[in-house]
C-alpha cells in the first residue's frame, strides 16, 4: 500500500546560525519537513539563500524517523509553519543532481 499526500503534513522551521554544509556562517534559512500528523519526520531538507539570491538546499538524513515531540522535546508543533506540498517538493528538487546525457 502506498501513502497518499494527505497522509503527510509539510512544515518548515526557521533557523539562524551556520548552515550544515558550512558555506553559510551566521545566516538564516529554513528546515523543511515531510512528517506525520503526529510529528514523526520522514524527510527533511535545509534551505538558505545566498547573497546573490540563489537558493541552496541539502538533505538532512539525520532527521529521518525523528519525532518532533518525543525526540526533540517540543510540547507541540507551534514552532513550525505549514507549507504546501508543492513548496516542499520544490526544495527537494534543489537537492537533486541533474542527469547528464550519455
Amino acid at each position: 500500500m502506498t501513502a497518499v499526500s494527505s497522509d503527510f503534513i509539510y512544515m518548515r522551521e526557521y533557523w539562524t546560525g551556520d548552515s550544515r554544509d558550512g558555506c553559510l556562517v551566521n545566516g538564516d534559512g529554513y528546515h523543511y519537513y515531510r512528517m506525520s500528523r503526529e510529528g514523526c519526520i520522514f524527510e527533511a531538507y535545509e534551505c538558505y539563500e545566498t547573497e546573490d539570491g540563489r537558493e541552496i538546499a541539502s538533505p538532512l538524513p539525520e532527521m529521518q524517523n525523528v519525532d518532533w515531540v518525543k525526540d526533540l522535546g517540543f510540547d507541540d508543533m507551534e514552532a513550525l509553519d505549514r507549507v504546501e506540498e508543492s513548496d516542499f517538493l520544490r526544495i527537494r528538487t534543489l537537492t537533486e543532481v541533474p542527469k547528464t546525457k550519455a
